[in-house]
């Protein structure tokens, strides 16, 4: 199946969208223009309150397209914010690629699907093919452990099978599994004493800290599960012991159970440390979100699948070590999955598209469309 996709429009579109700055919070001038741009398209749009909630200076947008056939509503998904450093993007297509300057993300993830979804339904209004109702939610700060999702108010949404664009890998993977996540953040308390003078007076929060981590569990636990400390900070003169030192971690796993029991024995090991010390520990814990499994019989994993089949691209079913908006749609009722957008080196400044697969998206949106018409 290839459908009547302007390549060109397509490139075009996904270079403006990459080159609007558009990191997480300051997302308004994105907004803004993909409001203008699906408006066009026959979408009515409306803008939630999450921007103030959140400090940011945007909203999740929620737009609506009704449908000209019939068959049940269909929810499409992508954020419109990118990691740090994402403003000033200089996209640019290098032989079989688009590419940054090498200096900021490209921002693929997620220009990708914004992309793709803005060139099918101009395909769908140019060909005049009739389509179920299309619902979109475009999330804001997404990029930090998905905060403009956990404000989305879901209940709006009419559809029941969802699909978020937002994932690295070839067009045809289907992510029909995700983590729990839990942040954690340990303040150790010592006693502070001068280093030189009377160093049996004092307790090194540092070292109480060091000893904990030298005992933990870290990177990669088993197949299903992961810990990281991001971040140690104490900062002071070297002739005081310091009196304070905090981390800041996470743990990660496809079963719940598992994050919340390698989060059990962190912590565990941190009281100890702190005990051998007679020094002391408050440990803070926070679910960024929950995991989700989906069945590959369920709704969108099928419709995904045979809408893959019907572009040529063969199906893979992955779980991923990484949250998505997809997260708090499955916690809420409404079985989405995940689907790979064809970007590579995700995250990082070298991150690339192939000019291919940034079609084959476009191409899939609109199979996964024609699959949702009755016929």
């Amino acid at each position: 199946m290839h459908h009547m996709i302007d390549h060109n429009r397509l490139f075009t579109t996904f270079m403006e969208l990459c080159a609007i700055d558009s990191e997480p919070t300051r997302e308004r001038l994105m907004a803004d223009r993909l409001t203008e741009m699906l408006a066009t398209l026959g979408f009515v749009v409306s803008e939630d309150d999450t921007g103030k909630k959140i400090g940011g200076s945007a909203g999740n947008l929620y737009a609506r397209l009704e449908g000209t056939a019939a068959g049940e509503a269909l929810l499409f998904s992508c954020h419109m914010d990118r990691v740090v450093p994402g403003v000033n993007v200089k996209p640019r297509i290098e032989g079989d690629y688009i590419v940054s300057d090498g200096t900021t993300v490209l921002g693929a993830d997620d220009a990708s699907g914004l992309a793709a979804l803005l060139e099918g339904i101009t395909v769908l209004k140019q060909t005049g093919k009739a389509h179920p109702t299309i619902e979109l939610v475009l999330t804001v700060a997404e990029e930090l452990s998905l905060v403009g999702s956990r404000h989305f108010d879901t209940t709006q949404v009419t559809s029941r099978t969802g699909f978020v664009l937002d994932a690295g890998g070839n067009v045809g993977e289907i992510v029909l599994q995700a983590p729990e996540h839990i942040k954690f953040k340990a303040v150790f308390h010592g006693r502070s004493a001068h280093a030189g003078f009377a160093p049996e007076q004092g307790i090194s929060a540092i070292q109480i800290a060091a000893t904990a981590i030298s005992r933990m569990g870290l990177l990669r636990i088993d197949a299903e599960t992961t810990a990281n400390i991001g971040s140690i900070s104490a900062i002071g003169p070297t002739n005081i012991v310091q009196d304070r030192c905090e981390l800041q971690g996470e743990v990660r796993s496809l079963v719940p159970e598992k994050v919340r029991s390698h989060m059990a024995s962190l912590s565990k090991v941190m009281q100890s440390a702190a005990a051998e010390y007679a020094g002391s520990v408050t440990i803070e814990t926070v679910t960024s979100y929950q995991a989700y499994q989906l069945r590959e019989d369920s709704e969108p994993v099928c419709r995904a699948a045979r809408a893959a089949a019907d572009i040529g691209v063969p199906v893979c079913y992955k779980a991923t070590g990484g949250g998505s908006d997809a997260n708090y749609f499955n916690i809420r009722g409404l079985p989405t999955v995940v689907l790979s957008c064809g970007y590579e080196k995700v995250h990082t400044t070298a991150e690339r598209i192939p000019l291919k697969q940034l079609v084959l998206l476009t191409d899939w949106v609109l199979a996964i469309i024609d699959n949702g018409v009755d016929s």
